[in-house]
């Protein structure tokens, strides 16, 4: 069932947690069935407090970055540190002490069958009491979008609790910088890596304020920008068609009002119709072009990450 040696690596970035941290870490399994070795690893973000000492003095391994670079970019530090110690599955897990670490054996055990590439932890939303409705609402909103845009049934597309086996670490290209899990998702599917959910358990916080957004808008307004960019990227020629075709059906009909005007009316009038078809028609035949010109793109692209994918292969292999 199990490969004959399994390493797992645990990354926890951190940023300003001294006050959660050792929640965190005395939580984490010492030893799970299935695994022979796991190393825990602290990334610090720039952080202004004790979190990096208490790491240490705890006894874990602490990645020091000194100024702060966001979780994006912390998660894209701790996948290049997991794949150079030879880690074979991937654990992240915030510092805040939101998820219970003790499910981490739960959220490793489709990876360690071969079933899935990646597991991702879903909160019980409905039954966490410091969510607001609003928030609550909006959480199964942005992962039904999430889902309409990449066509993964994920049933918490924010949890930062995922596991991620060796293909994946070595698969997954993250460039966006506000944040990793939904990019993740869809880069999953346009890799055809397999994803899966898994029920988790969460703390109670109290009074705990996001460090990653201003407000529930705030993120609303990051994560919709990101999945239209998103959208952009891995289906620039379903998403310059579709624009292209609404121009044109717009454009067909002023064209037709034009045409409808000028034979039952002498020719008189209504030429502005024929100027704004005229617009909407090229504009059609612009966003057209775009379409031809993206999947050209997205086919650059794939062989481009192959052949990336090639080189982690031989750089990080056992």
């Amino acid at each position: 069932m199990y490969n004959i040696f399994m390493k797992l690596v645990i990354q926890i970035p951190c940023y300003n947690e001294q006050e959660s941290i050792l929640g965190v870490l005395n939580s984490i399994p010492k030893n799970i069935e299935g695994i022979d070795e796991i190393d825990v690893f602290v990334i610090n973000d720039g952080s202004q407090d004790e979190t990096s000492k208490i790491a240490r003095d705890f006894g874990v391994k602490v990645i020091d970055i000194p100024q702060k670079i966001g979780l994006s970019n912390v998660f894209k530090i701790g996948v290049k540190n997991a794949l150079e110690n030879n880690a074979d599955i991937l654990v992240n897990i915030d510092g805040d002490n939101q998820y219970c670490a003790s499910d981490i054996e739960k959220l490793i055990k489709p990876i360690l069958h071969n079933d899935v590439d990646i597991t991702v932890g879903v909160r019980p939303v409905d039954k966490i009491r410091e969510f607001s409705l609003f928030k609550k609402i909006m959480q199964k909103f942005g992962s039904f979008m999430v889902k309409i845009v990449s066509g993964v049934d994920i049933k918490d597309a924010a949890s930062g609790f995922r596991a991620l086996n060796q293909k994946a670490m070595m698969h997954l290209n993250i460039f966006n910088n506000f944040t990793y899990t939904v990019e993740m998702i869809i880069q999953a599917k346009y890799k055809n890596l397999v994803l899966k959910n898994v029920d988790i358990s969460v703390n109670e916080q109290k009074n705990r304020k996001s460090k990653l957004f201003k407000s529930s808008f705030d993120y609303i307004f990051k994560q919709a920008k990101n999945l239209i960019r998103f959208f952009i990227i891995y289906r620039p020629c379903r998403f310059f068609t579709i624009i292209s075709t609404t121009l044109f059906f717009v454009g067909f009909v002023l064209g037709l009002r034009f045409l409808y005007y000028y034979f039952n009316f002498d020719g008189s009038g209504h030429i502005q119709s024929l100027i704004l078809c005229a617009i909407i028609l090229t504009m059609s035949f612009v966003c057209f072009m775009l379409a031809i010109v993206g999947d050209l793109f997205q086919v650059n692209r794939k062989i481009l990450e192959d052949i990336q994918f090639e080189i982690r292969q031989k750089k990080y292999k056992k």
